[in-house]
């Protein structure tokens, strides 16, 4: 069903006026002009304004003013009746409001999911004891004494060399010498973390004369 607006643009159109032109000669703003056309019936003046406005345009192009203003009341009456309904009744074909809570729901599960996820991951590794790697000595290197020690621990641990506490740099790696008799000797690493979990490496070496 055709609308008040669509006639108006239509037989604008059909004239091959502008808005511009149109404003000018009927002393009609450009903006009531428009508003009429797209029905927003909402940003114009009172019902009485509004009538006076269409039959003056509808004399200026052409149409019959009684109608055009027939056509204004059944859309206004329509928009009238609309800002009172519920927006539920107003619009129809707006998606289910289940599929919205549902989508909704789905994503907060999602992000529930993944904070649980790297909350666990976070508590796993929170318990589990510190990495410690030796990079020198290999097992079973022939070196001289004193042995140079490189290595690399958690920057919060604790770090032992047979018993004797290794000063650790802030991001976890260390540099140590060790002095021992020739022969074969045995390297034990210990680092502890902080809940008291032990991480043991050893290097077998050989101290030469």
């Amino acid at each position: 069903m055709i609308s008040c607006g669509q006639t108006l643009l239509t037989a604008r159109l059909d004239k091959k006026l502008t808005l511009t032109q149109v404003s000018r000669q009927t002393k009609i703003p450009q903006e009531v002009l428009r508003a009429l056309e797209k029905n927003h019936f909402a940003k114009l003046p009172a019902e009485t304004y509004i009538k006076g406005f269409l039959k003056n345009y509808a004399n200026f192009l052409g149409l019959n003013p009684q109608k055009t203003v027939a056509l204004f009341r059944r859309d206004y009456q329509k928009q009238q009746k609309k800002s009172v309904l519920p927006s539920g009744l107003t619009h129809p074909l707006d998606k289910p409001r289940f599929l919205t809570n549902f989508r909704t729901f789905l994503v907060l599960g999602v992000g529930l999911v993944f904070f649980l996820g790297y909350l666990g991951l976070s508590l796993f590794n929170l318990y589990q004891p510190p990495g410690l790697t030796v990079a020198t000595p290999k097992e079973s290197d022939e070196v001289v004494s004193p042995v140079l020690v490189k290595g690399q621990t958690d920057h919060d641990a604790k770090l032992t060399l047979n018993g004797k506490l290794v000063n650790l740099e802030p991001d976890g790696s260390f540099t140590t010498v060790y002095q021992g008799p020739a022969g074969a000797v045995s390297l034990i690493f210990e680092a502890t973390s902080r809940r008291q979990k032990t991480t043991v490496v050893s290097r077998h070496i050989i101290i030469a004369n």
